[in-house]
């Protein structure tokens, strides 16, 4: 019998609700999560050679560091590995959010900002979403608190998740300055940055103020590799680099990252493809549906207020289909949105017939044009 003697260590106190986990489905095809849908990639994928010894012997992260760094040109100094981003997150607010204790975030965002900063106890201002406001998340309010807040961590997505929504390169420089200007640390979660319209390296550099972080999983379609990279100065990678996440990078994720990069001017057709499919679907659903509202997107999903109709019962219409959207009701700001991930086109011709079976019909003149 189990020894029931209590335990006198001082635990800490869980949270009062579970972490989040994702609804396993046995079947059909996800368009909830933002994975990325494409035979060509999935081909690719199935022909990287991975070696029995890679997930046989330990890999040596500071040689696979300095390959990956260098594939993707950026000096070793400035980059650092995680298993996946929500590590890198968690890292950023546990390890440099610690010593301000404050997070300024447009909401919605990715639940892992509001989450981990939860359990690092770091303070959120909220800048709130509005999709009546002319401005994105309202730039005006963010400037502002940017330049009256104490210094802190500001975190934006860019394109945004779970909206889509993008900064363009003038509000982008415009946040970069007045956090320079004013002790902020600015971190851009570069997620779905593959679908988007701007190159933030490119644009802002790498000063020492800013922290990018990169996941692999939508732009490469590494999702189950659970793989990423955070960009920034020598001084903060070093910081990050002490609890040694990179040697939790398997092996195997390893030769599949090196494998995929070399492939990279196949995956940017690939993600141009997604781009192209996202605007014919966006505009074959308001031409079938010119009531509903469509936030703009730079991510391999759009999000679709379906006003006059109940989100819910679109959602049960696409499962029957096999084709599993999201209700994004539950989330903070989107009331009444649905959101449907982006794939190859024959896929979202299949997904349309189910969810407009006697409107629409696929002409590929229509999609060229």
């Amino acid at each position: 019998m189990a020894d029931m003697t209590p335990i006198n260590y001082p635990l800490p106190l869980a949270p009062k609700h579970p972490s989040r986990q994702r609804e396993f489905l046995s079947n059909g095809i996800n368009l909830r999560s933002g994975e990325l849908h494409h035979n060509v990639l999935t081909k690719i994928i199935q022909n990287i050679d991975i070696p029995p010894q890679r997930h046989q012997f330990y890999p040596y992260p500071q040689v696979e560091h300095e390959h990956a760094a260098k594939t993707l040109g950026i000096d070793p100094s400035s980059i650092y590995f995680t298993p996946g981003s929500d590590i890198a997150i968690g890292l950023i607010l546990r390890l440099i959010a610690c010593t301000t204790k404050r997070l300024i975030i447009p909401i919605p965002n990715y639940f892992g900002w509001i989450d981990h900063a939860n359990l690092n106890q770091i303070n959120i201002l909220p800048i709130y979403f509005d999709d009546q406001c002319a401005e994105n998340f309202c730039i005006k309010t963010l400037l502002e608190i940017i330049q009256t807040a104490p210094p802190s961590i500001l975190a934006i997505s860019n394109p945004n998740s779970p909206t889509g929504i993008e900064f363009d390169n003038n509000t982008l420089l415009k946040i970069s300055h007045s956090c320079a200007k004013n002790g902020h640390l600015l971190v851009i979660d570069e997620c779905f940055i593959a679908f988007g319209n701007i190159n933030h390296l490119a644009l802002l550099g790498q000063p020492e103020h800013i922290i990018y972080v990169r996941s692999f999983s939508k732009g490469y379609g590494l999702a189950g590799a659970r793989i990423a990279a955070t960009i920034a100065s020598p001084e903060i990678i070093h910081i990050l680099s002490q609890e040694r996440t990179e040697s939790a990078i398997s092996g195997s994720t390893w030769a599949i990252l090196h494998g995929i990069l070399a492939k990279e001017d196949h995956i940017k057709q690939i993600c141009q493809s997604i781009i192209t499919t996202r605007k014919y679907v966006i505009e074959t659903i308001m031409a079938l549906r010119p009531n509903w509202q469509i936030l703009p997107s730079g991510a391999n999903f759009i999000n679709i207020k379906t006003n006059g109709d109940y989100p819910a019962e679109l959602v049960e219409t696409a499962a029957l289909g096999g084709f599993y959207i999201r209700d994004m009701s539950s989330q903070e700001r989107m009331n009444g949105y649905i959101r449907i991930g982006i794939g190859e086109l024959e896929l979202m011709v299949k997904f349309l017939k189910q969810i407009f079976p006697s409107e629409y019909d696929y002409s590929e003149r229509n999609y060229s044009e």
